[in-house]
């Protein structure tokens, strides 16, 4: 009888231990799937935070937020800080990270139809730009990517490449003559350089700075205000306003991740890509004019070429054509979809 009452109160007070421990379960069980309903992805690339396209982007995460009621939340990184262009490009590709920004012409590599956007001067204007992107051709490399194991999100607008240096005025192709130029990977741009009769060098985006100060390169080519952001200003002198070249940016996802997600989910991504692009646009466009003043004011002389002039940028540029338009390069067939889709021919470009 001494015993039973004994074992009594050790089991009551068993039972209620095992309560507790089962009620402490229960509750980190409940916080660990409110954590995991929040979906946390990462975007990575290398413009400065202040840059367009950079704006655009987080301007891309607000919105994901704001539409998925913070069931979606989208970490920037901007500067280069979790990788180059290729690295970041090759980590989405991979799954390391959900999501990366560069320009097209580090992604030639992953499809020669972008090979295509980069000849000098296919896009006159920026209207002609956006017909593009938005239209057949922009469709067409879209899908191409999913080849690649990428979801196009959107295409940040990055802005015409102009001619910049810190040796010499430079009006008309005939002043590059032996200039270093820093260029992309783009192959098609060296073959712009060499056309103009510089020495085309390239040189990792995070490196240009330094390779300016030292002389390993004396100009390069870049937009007003991603020049402005990356504060090259300090080792440049000149800059010639020639539009040679225009350059989108593209904003991926791991495909595998995005066809992961519910629909409910992808459509939110996808809605706020389109509406950050309207927005994204409409900033590159105001910075770019802002950049080329802040230029002036600092004190980089800008040359605008006469109507003459840019004729003489145009038709230096055309073997370029010649070159590359080809079969397994940029495709023919695509250039021509790209030409129509704009209403021009390749004369009305050069004549």
């Amino acid at each position: 009888m001494t015993i039973k009452k004994s074992v009594t109160p050790i089991i009551i007070i068993i039972i209620f231990l095992g309560l507790i421990l089962l009620g402490n379960m229960a509750l980190n069980s409940s916080a660990e799937s409110d954590h995991s309903d929040t979906i946390h992805l990462r975007l990575g690339q290398v413009k400065a935070a202040s840059h367009a396209v950079s704006l655009g982007i987080d301007k891309f995460a607000e919105l994901v937020e704001e539409k998925s009621d913070g069931e979606i939340m989208i970490e920037t990184f901007h500067d280069g800080l979790i990788g180059n262009d290729r690295e970041v490009i090759e980590s989405a590709q991979m799954g390391s990270i959900a999501m990366a920004s560069s320009s097209t012409p580090n992604m030639t590599s992953f499809t020669n139809y972008f090979t295509a956007w980069d000849l000098p001067y296919i896009f006159e204007t920026k209207e002609e730009v956006y017909t593009a992107i938005d239209g057949k051709p922009g469709e067409i490399v879209r899908d191409q990517m999913e080849n690649n194991g990428f979801k196009v999100i959107f295409f940040p607008d990055y802005g015409y490449r102009q001619i910049v240096n810190n040796v010499r005025p430079v009006k008309v192709p005939e002043d590059m003559a032996g200039l270093k130029i820093r260029t992309t990977n783009s192959k098609i741009e060296q073959a712009d350089f060499v056309e103009y009769g510089a020495n085309p060098t390239p040189v990792a985006w995070s490196e240009v700075f330094t390779a300016l100060q030292q002389g390993t390169v004396e100009g390069e080519g870049n937009s007003y205000s991603l020049l402005w952001d990356s504060k090259h200003q300090e080792v440049l002198d000149y800059a010639t306003e020639v539009n040679y070249n225009y350059s989108s940016d593209i904003v991926v996802m791991n495909l595998e991740k995005y066809d992961a997600l519910s629909e409910e989910h992808q459509q939110i991504i996808m809605e706020a890509g389109a509406e950050a692009t309207e927005r994204q646009r409409e900033i590159a466009n105001k910075n770019d004019d802002i950049a080329k003043q802040e230029f002036i004011d600092y004190g980089i002389e800008v040359y605008e070429p006469t109507e003459e002039e840019m004729k003489q940028w145009k038709q230096a540029s055309e073997p370029v054509w010649d070159q590359f338009v080809v079969e397994g390069i940029a495709e023919p067939e695509y250039v021509e979809i790209i030409l129509e889709t704009l209403g021009k021919t390749r004369e009305d470009i050069f004549e």
